[in-house]
């Protein structure tokens, strides 16, 4: 008897894998095509009803981010949360995008009252990425001001960039510094925080209350202080902090007590 041969039925073929890797590359394209700014997921938050001609939505909390939707008047937007003077809404059709505080300024709740929006809160302070403040103390025995840059690059440290200038009647003395400030403990109102940075002066020769024989001359300082966020976009720092000032091979020790006001975005 001659032996045979037999053949898989057709539903039992195997597919080749060249098909296979095919077929999964399709399903992926199709995934990553998806529109990014809907989302099928309901939002929690207060529903609010559009009262201006139109609001606009951008992809990010700026101005140079681009708008991918807009909301017409009478339509209804769920408001998730606020960065500084943006909010984050979630359209009727499911389109979650980023609109400025002043387009929602004119929005009604359901039952036809103003809408009551969310403020900024501690939370959008830990999430913003810069910030300038103003500054005033007591540079040994001199008054001095300062004006600052900050960038936080974590939520728990951050580097700023200080010019400032230390007056002694018609008298008046210059620096500019470049600090790391830790904060161990971001999550509180009231933070505390440590420095440590690097500084150069520029000292008047009449100075003499603060050194004598110097003109310019860099620092080393390190020190502490506190941080209080009082609301919206602003809070309140004090700290106090020790120079080792050096030039032609002699060390000066120098203290500095300062409070001031501070902005993120």
């Amino acid at each position: 008897m001659i032996g045979t041969t037999r053949q898989p039925p057709p539903s039992a073929t195997r597919i080749p894998a060249w098909r296979q890797l095919a077929r999964a590359c399709l399903w992926t394209t199709a995934l990553l095509s998806a529109p990014v700014g809907a989302s099928d997921a309901p939002a929690d938050g207060p529903v609010v009803q559009v009262m201006d001609p139109f609001i606009e939505l951008h992809t990010a909390p700026g101005r140079g981010y681009p708008v991918f939707h807009v909301v017409e008047q009478g339509e209804a937007v769920t408001i998730l949360k606020r960065k500084t003077n943006w909010y984050q809404v979630q359209a009727s059709d499911g389109q979650l995008g980023w609109t400025k505080a002043s387009q929602l300024g004119r929005t009604l709740e359901p039952t036809g009252v103003p809408a009551d929006l969310p403020d900024v809160s501690h939370g959008e302070y830990l999430e913003s990425s810069w910030r300038i403040g103003f500054t005033a103390g007591q540079f040994e025995q001199s008054p001095s001001y300062s004006l600052t840059l900050g960038f936080r690059p974590l939520t728990w440290t951050g580097m700023e960039l200080e010019a400032g200038k230390i007056y002694n009647e018609s008298v008046t003395s210059d620096y500019y510094s470049a600090n790391l400030i830790i904060e161990p403990f971001h999550r509180w109102d009231l933070t505390p925080y440590l420095l440590t940075g690097i500084s150069r002066f520029s000292f008047d020769p009449r100075h003499k209350v603060l050194v004598n024989d110097l003109d310019d001359a860099d620092g080393f300082s390190v020190g502490g202080g506190i941080s209080y966020y009082i609301g919206r976009n602003f809070l309140i720092r004090a700290d106090y902090r020790q120079y080792t000032v050096s030039a032609n091979s002699d060390s000066t020790g120098l203290s500095e007590w300062k409070i001031g006001l501070n902005t993120f975005f």
